[in-house]
């Protein structure tokens, strides 16, 4: 099994948000006492063919995004928890109608995708963030994003504010094609094993959104991705993706199963200790013979967002 490895560099992983902020009153729309609301648009940029298009270009609908805004300083919280959610179409809509401080002070704002239970108030304690062992669907993939921001000293402004979410946890993506006693239909099934599921973390608002420190936790568990089949690994590439807790992985240890329609496993063992980093995405080409598999394997940082016009309006 022949195996090349080589790391691309790309721009830092993230997800954009544009945070704009409209007066009421564009005539008086940076005096005190006049209202100025927060709004938000979404988009992410295409680069491969995914599992989940839709995720490629906005965050997926029915996406929640928690909101924490304080006056600059941290003194005091003017929205705490404050959850938004996707459309799919680039606008995220609920939450509390969120403005700008009424005597003109600029705000520090931190906004957080996770499925960890959230206080009212920023959370200093430690959170845990689950991913999902089914992410054969968008349902599954979608919830187990690890996501986080923040945007200091935002002074009262009409113009358009990018708020830029950083990938906290580690993506994998498998390209599957059938070889040498195969055909499409011989391919039943992937899966990626000798992960932790749990990602512990703890959030401080001086510190870099990017630079999050993740713990794998609880019990070791296998991951169910998709399984479409690529008809070739040049120019007709379908991923299958899933997203993993950065964690480091014993040599060894089976990584990737292809499951046969014959109950068949064919396995893919990591030849040396590996270690999955935190905003990195991980592919992996393989070719499945009846005999095994033969994988070239990439590293990047995961793709940044691009910028999709649409708004968001709390009411």
């Amino acid at each position: 099994m022949n195996m090349n490895k080589f790391l691309t560099k790309a721009a830092k992983a993230a997800i954009i948000l544009p945070l704009a902020i409209m007066s009421c009153n564009h005539d008086r729309e940076t005096e005190e006492n006049t209202t100025v609301e927060l709004r938000l648009s979404s988009g992410v940029e295409v680069r491969t063919r995914a599992s989940f298009p839709d995720s490629d270009t906005q965050i997926p609908v029915g996406e929640r995004i928690a909101v924490y805004v304080d006056e600059t300083g941290g003194a005091v919280q003017l929205y705490g928890n404050n959850v938004l959610v996707a459309d799919g179409n680039g606008n995220l809509t609920g939450g509390t109608r969120m403005n700008f401080p009424a005597n003109g002070n600029s705000v520090d704002i931190y906004a957080l995708h996770t499925n960890a239970t959230l206080p009212a108030v920023y959370p200093t304690s430690l959170l845990t963030h689950t991913v999902n062992g089914d992410q054969r669907t968008l349902a599954g993939y979608a919830p187990s994003d690890l996501l986080y921001t923040k945007r200091v000293n935002v002074a009262r402004t009409a113009s358009p504010i990018l708020l830029t979410f950083y990938h906290l946890l580690s993506k994998i993506q498998v390209a599957i094609m059938p070889g040498e006693g195969l055909t499409v239909a011989d391919i039943a099934g992937i899966s990626i094993g000798g992960t932790r599921l749990q990602a512990q973390f703890t959030l401080a608002k001086a510190g870099a959104p990017d630079a999050v420190a993740i713990t794998p936790a609880g019990a070791v568990a296998p991951i169910t991705m998709g399984a479409d089949v690529s008809t070739n690994l040049t120019t007709n590439i379908a991923y299958n993706d899933a997203i993993i807790v950065p964690q480091t992985i014993a040599s060894g240890t089976v990584f990737i199963t292809v499951r046969l329609s014959d109950e068949t496993n064919l396995n893919y063992r990591l030849p040396a200790v590996t270690t999955f980093e935190s905003g990195r995405k991980y592919g992996y080409l393989i070719t499945a013979n009846s005999s095994g598999l033969i994988l070239t394997s990439t590293i990047e940082d995961w793709i940044p967002a691009g910028d999709t016009p649409g708004e968001a309006t709390m009411e």
